[in-house]
């Protein structure tokens, strides 16, 4: 599935969810919150702090794999030159997830 927005994700929780036979408070209760933060979450709130999203996401069971696209080529860097982009000598990834 790909993820472009909040409520992306929250569709993504509700399935992992209900997959797993668990309730908003059950799941609410695994991972140290509110039936109704899960509810925001599932909604698609926009403003949820990524860690706790993170959590609940990990605690399903759900695996993620992000992809980081290739460089672009000399000749795309000329065509989105107003682009920002990561610094071309930082290869490193700084955590695994």
């Amino acid at each position: 599935m790909k993820i472009r927005t909040a409520r992306d994700i929250g569709i993504l929780i509700k399935e992992a969810r209900t997959r797993r036979g668990l309730s908003q408070a059950a799941l609410a209760k695994m991972v140290n919150t509110t039936q109704t933060w899960v509810s925001w979450i599932e909604n698609g709130k926009p403003s949820a702090e990524i860690g706790n999203v993170l959590l609940a996401l990990t605690t399903l069971g759900v695996e993620m794999d992000f992809q980081i696209p290739p460089a672009p080529t000399s000749a795309d860097h000329h065509h989105n030159a107003d682009e920002r982009h990561v610094d071309d000598d930082d290869d490193e990834i700084p955590y695994k997830l």
